[in-house]
């Protein structure tokens, strides 16, 4: 056991930086990608830009990341991912330290495993977001609020280093990297009275001056170099996308009970009792149990009462949740607390799952499915309800085992397998997740137009983040404004958009134009002009590309 303990920790720590060098998918992780090479590109890392139009939605942390890895490292995919890695990696730390000094014993090295292994933190430590960023910083601020708490012989270190990681979280994704611990930490002090005697030291330090100075001297930046920056970033990307249906992203009340369920696994029955048990018990929980599920609470809450909802929003709450299963698995193997009813549904369950597991390659074939499949995605879909199904059965076994290690590590080690299965499943749907081969044919194509002659890029109804970042030229949109909206408001760029009336005058003398289009929009696209007007036209899976 302890030979596969030692592996299982180094899968863990390993597994933000498998396979960087994937091709950059659709939509954010290729938007992501390209921010950073322009900003490298065009020599300004004070405005980013897009699709080499100012871009001013959200701060620039992890725009800097990326540019400081391409400068160093050169432009690729796999530089293009290093900075997320460091993130996930630096998260993982973090819930080894909460963990540790919080709870003691191994409940912090069991919470790396259960955070690395489960699905969501793990795909979203291969798709550029700037969500990992933020969940880190979040993490990492209000494990040091918490030592500042309940530790106050120790805020002359953790103050001043928790204000820091307020301010990467807020140059990470915006206003909840202050917003968000505030909250918390105002719950802490009204619900734990013992709290409050750390609350001075953790106020007033020098990391406070530099919160104010570094957070402060970036918005009088930003608004100097592009007024009304304040307006956009704060009541447009904050308040509108927060209070109102502006963004088009809805959700129902349920709709991160689901998020969370699905992108906890292996881990989601043992993840929902960490929270539920100690908020059910509230007079005999322990405290320390209490002041993370409250954490989880606020993300939740905060996120649930939104109007704007992304699965990736919920991320921050992860290695939270990690730290209070990784607490309650041990708790459950030396108080054994778990009664006969519970240990009952949770076999039940465990062998539906397995059931599931063994019927999945039967399911596949027998319903049309209309998606593309590969066989390292049925495999992993056949692992993950496997994994799954062996968590129930540890959960209904854990107050009889002696080392809660012993079934909570192959149950990492099955989630890790899954990991793996989906990262190589992706190889095998690369057209559908990424435009990079019609980035390449694009890239001969204009090799082949004339010296004399000018080139034009156009993506049509839907434009392709990751084209430019492969031929390193702009894409005029046509019918789309999406993130450019705020770059719409000036006459400088007024050419880069158009409508159906920029292809019905295609082609233009003198100018090879390239347009990129969705297969299901071919027939309305050939209404616009004549398919005698166009020299060609190539599929690339779910997309064409179409030459004038």
């Amino acid at each position: 056991m302890k030979r596969l303990y030692t592996i299982a920790l180094l899968l863990a720590f390993s597994s933000p930086f498998w396979d960087l060098a994937h091709p950059l998918w659709e939509v954010d992780d290729a938007r992501y990608a390209e921010v950073p090479r322009e900003m490298v590109d065009g020599g300004d890392w004070v405005t980013p830009q897009l699709n080499y139009v100012d871009y001013i939605e959200k701060p620039p942390l992890i725009y800097w990341a990326g540019a400081l890895s391409y400068s160093l490292f050169g432009v690729s995919e796999g530089s293009a991912r290093l900075p997320l890695a460091i993130f996930a990696l630096i998260g993982l730390l973090g819930v080894w330290w909460l963990g540790n000094w919080l709870y003691g014993g191994r409940t912090g090295t069991h919470a790396v495993l259960i955070l690395a292994s489960c699905v969501q933190f793990f795909a979203l430590s291969h798709v550029i977001t700037p969500d990992m960023a933020v969940s880190v910083a979040l993490l990492w601020s209000t494990g040091l609020i918490l030592r500042c708490l309940r530790k106050p012989a120790d805020a002359y270190w953790a103050g001043p280093a928790a204000w820091i990681a307020m301010a990467a979280a807020l140059l990470a994704k915006g206003l909840i990297g202050i917003v968000l611990p505030g909250v918390w930490t105002v719950a802490l002090l009204i619900l734990f009275p013992e709290t409050r005697r750390g609350l001075k030291k953790l106020l007033f330090n020098w990391g406070t001056l530099v919160f104010f100075v570094v957070i402060g001297g970036w918005f009088a930046v930003m608004e100097k170099a592009n007024p009304g920056f304040f307006n956009v970033f704060v009541i447009e990307q904050h308040f509108q996308r927060f209070l109102t249906p502006k963004y088009n992203r809805p959700g129902g009340w349920w709709y991160y009970l689901a998020v969370d369920s699905v992108g906890f696994l292996p881990w989601t029955p043992l993840a929902i009792m960490s929270v539920l048990v100690p908020l059910l018990r509230l007079r005999k929980a322990d405290s320390r149990d209490l002041q993370l599920a409250l954490w989880v609470v606020v993300i939740f809450g905060f996120f649930s009462v939104s109007s704007s909802k992304l699965i990736t929003y919920l991320l921050p709450l992860f290695p939270h949740q990690a730290v209070l299963a990784a607490a309650f698995a041990g708790r459950l193997r030396r108080e054994r607390t778990l009664d006969r009813r519970m240990r009952a549904a949770a076999l039940a369950l465990g062998s539906l799952f397995a059931t599931a597991a063994v019927l999945t390659p039967f399911i596949v074939r027998i319903v049309a499915i209309p998606i593309p499949i590969s066989t390292p995605l049925i495999v992993s879909a056949i692992l993950l309800l496997a994994s799954l199904a062996f968590g129930l059965i540890w959960f209904a076994r854990a107050s009889r085992l002696e080392d809660e290690s012993n079934l909570l590590v192959p149950t990492a080690l099955a989630g890790f397998l899954v990991c793996a299965c989906l990262i190589s499943g992706t190889r095998c749907l690369t057209d559908e997740l990424s435009v990079k081969r019609l980035a390449m044919r694009l890239n001969e194509r204009i090799m082949e137009v004339p010296a004399d002659t000018e080139t034009r890029l156009m993506a049509y109804d839907r434009y392709l983040h990751g084209i430019p970042f492969y031929t390193n030229r702009p894409v005029d949109v046509i019918n789309w404004v999406g993130e450019m909206h705020y770059a719409q408001r000036f006459p400088r760029y007024a050419h880069r958009f158009g409508d159906d009336n920029t292809i019905r005058q295609l082609p233009t003398k003198g100018v090879r134009t390239f347009v990129t289009l969705r297969r299901r929009e071919l027939p309305q696209f050939l209404d616009l002009n004549p398919p005698s007007e166009i020299r060609s036209l190539e599929p690339f899976g779910p997309w064409i590309l179409a030459e004038f």
